[in-house]
């Protein structure tokens, strides 16, 4: 099985339950470091890639954004591709997309912390999420929309922010977090604390207790929800690309 590619944006939001899911089923990975130096890879040389969340805002310019655009345009229709959060929104923009501020009434309207996301009959029926029940509970962490891309099928909703999980061939975007420790939760909420704060009424409190409720889910439940998607959309086995998808 070939290596599977994990851009990586900000140090305190890592791989977690993905890089558990690939060590246990022996997937080798790499990881860009893409606050570091690093050097642009031949896409090609991947069976997958994934693209993590971070700070950052699409409609805004930050250093590795262009080289990101690239090889994810590269890598649609040639290797499976998954984006969480910010990674999402890349592969929506690749897709000429718009992204933009989440808002209601005009008012900046976050996403941020435990909440639960619907199921389109199309989510349902696919692949992705098969077998899941329709209302998913996940971390939501974003301030950021996307129109949905033009061809691509909407998987999960929300009534705050309708786009929160798209398919586009072998593409697949999920705006909300299912990979995140219990640790790395209270990392980004440490990190983030005074966006989380700005229009946003955050209980911390709150976020942590669920955060350990939830801990002995993550190990089942919650690991074998992001071990599902990442096997339906990242794990390559060995038929032909053509047959893949």
């Amino acid at each position: 099985m070939r290596t599977v590619l994990v851009l990586q944006h900000v140090p305190y939001e890592g791989h977690g339950y993905i890089a558990d899911y690939m060590r246990e089923h022996d997937i080798p990975f790499d990881v860009i470091s893409l606050w570091k130096p690093y050097a642009v890879p031949d896409i090609f040389r991947y069976s997958a890639l994934i693209v993590m969340g971070g700070p950052m805002s699409v409609y805004e310019d930050f250093p590795s954004k262009n080289d990101e655009l690239a090889m994810i345009n590269g890598a649609i229709g040639t290797i499976p591709t998954l984006g969480i959060c910010l990674g999402s929104q890349l592969i929506a923009h690749a897709l000429g997309a718009r992204v933009y501020p989440n808002e209601r009434d005009a008012k900046p309207a976050k996403e941020i912390g435990y909440d639960t996301v619907q199921l389109t009959p199309e989510g349902s029926a696919h692949r992705l999420f098969k077998g899941f029940d329709p209302n998913v509970r996940v971390l939501q962490w974003h301030g950021d929309a996307f129109d949905l891309p033009s061809g691509a099928s909407l998987l999960a909703t929300s009534p705050l922010c309708r786009h929160q999980a798209f398919a586009y061939k072998n593409a697949y975007g999920l705006l909300f977090h299912l990979e995140l420790t219990p640790a790395m939760v209270q990392g980004l909420a440490e990190v983030n604390r005074e966006w989380a704060h700005a229009s946003f009424d955050l209980d911390e409190g709150k976020l942590a207790k669920e955060a350990r409720e939830l801990a002995g889910h993550h190990v089942g439940q919650r690991a074998e929800s992001f071990g599902l998607v990442a096997e339906r959309s990242i794990v390559v086995h060995d038929q032909p690309a053509k047959d893949r998808f």
